[in-house]
């Protein structure tokens, strides 16, 4: 009997323990916490309770499995995105695959959307534009930042079929080949 107790009690405490765990999804998506406070969270749940900063959620429809990084990004906690990279969260395609879907978004969002695989006359004149530019240069930084954290380069294949859409693949094609020649340098 004694034997039995032990042993539910472990299976309680592994179950509670993955729970908690779990949480740290549902903290990167309070849009009650800030940014910094989320970031305060994760770090508890990974240093105190001992959470596995490469957590990731089974969505039984998907094939993929998205982790705390994909997560922090697509709820635009930068700090938090950070703090998992130091905790040695791993990059994966999926995190790339959205950061080339929100190229394609803000041409949408911009009213210049790609149809048909091709780009309207208006799209082609909005990548000269100082707003696009920005955002490129934004998304640039956070590519190097995870290129520097052993993404590999040729996850980025969708957002370069989108940018060779508009003929700006130039800027991407360089800076992966600066990371993969820093990988090999490693």
């Amino acid at each position: 009997m004694k034997h039995l107790v032990i042993i539910i009690f472990l299976i309680t405490s592994l179950y509670s323990h993955e729970a908690n765990c779990l949480n740290m999804f549902a903290v990167i998506f309070d849009k009650n916490t800030n940014d910094e406070n989320t970031a305060k969270c994760i770090e508890y749940y990974i240093d105190e309770i001992g959470c596995d900063a490469n957590m990731t959620i089974r969505i039984p429809d998907l094939s993929i499995r998205p982790n705390l990084l994909e997560y922090a990004y697509d709820t635009n906690k930068t700090k938090t995105f950070d703090t998992l990279l130091s905790k040695g969260t791993y990059t994966n395609a999926g995190l790339a695959t959205s950061i080339g879907m929100s190229f394609a978004f803000f041409f949408r969002e911009n009213g210049v959307g790609i149809d048909n695989k091709k780009a309207s006359p208006e799209l082609l004149e909005f990548i000269k534009t100082q707003k696009y530019k920005e955002f490129k240069e934004e998304k640039f930084k956070l590519i190097k930042k995870l290129l520097d954290h052993r993404q590999d380069p040729k996850d980025y294949g969708f957002l370069k079929n989108i940018l060779t859409l508009v003929n700006d693949e130039k800027d991407l094609e360089n800076l992966l080949k600066d990371g993969a020649k820093k990988e090999l340098a490693q």
